[in-house]
């Protein structure tokens, strides 16, 4: 029998792409079919039709980080949804659910539990978001991209994986160049306006290493330009761009990430053993970045810096540092290394066909 699987979230990346590795692993070696339910933002669909995931719609509302009357209005109109989501998984009939969190997961994990549908999810940060939070406790595995030390979730039914990426990160990549020293700045799918203007900031510090670095920045819509000529004007190799589907040749081709702590960011910066400055997002929910951040460089793989500490004379005094210190640079790239999960997919679909095993599993 080849397994029939619903994997609801999305939403954001940082959510879609660890399920849709987790979809390719269960097709690819088990021959399941696979259904995405999503919240349907045109930017995934586009994602998961270039990936030929088939895909249905689902109703859900945000709850975190609204106003009240727009919580209120949330919370409401949960039971609405969830009748909705057990309807569709009464139609659909999968043999287990894997939520991959968003506000999404909630009602359909929940409509799960009340049909007695194996349910697993996966939680990608050091902090769990609200969704995943109401869902542990009602799931029957709990897979995590970071170690549970606060003790968020049952640990008898949790496993430390690491977070699904796509394989080309763990893919071998010509020998990198011992010189110029190679900074890639990147501040996620979006860019981040404050790095970008920071960086431009360092460059005239950096004058007298001029001819031993360069740049690879990733900046977003808005700012291209402006980074683009401030570089020129300063005098330095770079290659600027909005974004790049090729995010792992450019990991590949660096010797120092600036970049924010998303954990997809991160799973794929250990899987490239790449050292980083991590400048987390200061808005992200529950504060995760910083969390995220912070494990690694309790692990010696990166530097956290604070977003308001952040400043082109702290990034200009770090490079020169990082050039007169290679060896401090060959530690932390070993340290990201040894955090790399490869087989994170391939754990979590094990997981989850394990309880296909057990038929009757108690309701918590």
């Amino acid at each position: 029998m080849h397994p029939k699987v619903v994997i609801v979230g999305g939403g954001t990346g940082g959510h879609l792409f660890p399920g849709i590795a987790v979809a390719q692993e269960f097709r690819q070696r088990h021959e399941a079919e696979v259904v995405f339910l999503t919240t349907p933002k045109p930017v995934t669909i586009q994602i998961l039709e270039k990936y030929h995931l088939p895909w249905e719609a689902v109703a859900s509302r945000a709850v975190k980080g609204m106003g009240l009357f727009a919580r209120l209005r949330a919370w409401f109109g949960v039971p609405s949804h969830v009748l909705a989501a057990r309807s569709r998984l009464q139609k659909l009939k999968p043999h287990l659910v894997l939520g991959v969190g968003g506000h999404a997961s909630g009602p359909v994990g929940m409509a799960a539990w009340t049909l007695g549908l194996p349910l697993a999810i996966h939680e990608q940060n050091a902090i769990p978001g609200l969704t995943n939070r109401l869902l542990g406790r009602v799931a029957s595995r709990v897979f995590l991209s970071f170690p549970d030390a606060e003790g968020h979730f049952a640990k008898e039914k949790s496993r430390w994986t690491g977070n699904p990426i796509r394989q080309e990160f763990f893919e071998a990549a010509p020998p990198r160049p011992e010189t110029p020293f190679t900074v890639l700045v990147m501040g996620g799918s979006q860019g981040a306006h404050h790095l970008n203007m920071e960086v431009l900031k360092a460059l005239p510090l950096l004058a007298a290493q001029r001819e031993r670095l360069k740049f690879l920045h990733l900046t977003g819509d808005a700012d291209v330009d402006q980074v683009q000529q401030g570089y020129q004007e300063a005098g330095f190799a770079a290659e600027v761009a909005a974004f790049t589907p090729e995010v792992a040749a450019w990991m590949a081709r660096a010797h120092l990430l600036v970049c924010r702590a998303g954990a997809g960011t991160l799973a794929e910066l250990t899987a490239r053993s790449r050292a980083a400055l991590l400048v987390p997002y200061p808005f992200a929910a529950n504060n995760h970045q910083e969390a995220n951040a912070r494990f690694l460089e309790n692990a010696g793989a990166a530097s956290l810096i604070l977003n308001k500490y952040f400043t082109g004379e702290l990034l200009a005094d770090t490079i020169v540092q990082f050039l007169a210190q290679p060896e401090r640079l060959q530690a932390m790239e070993a340290a990201s290394l040894r955090l790399a999960k490869p087989h994170a997919a391939g754990e979590i679909v094990a997981g989850c066909l394990e309880l296909l095993d057990k038929p009757n599993i108690p309701r918590p």
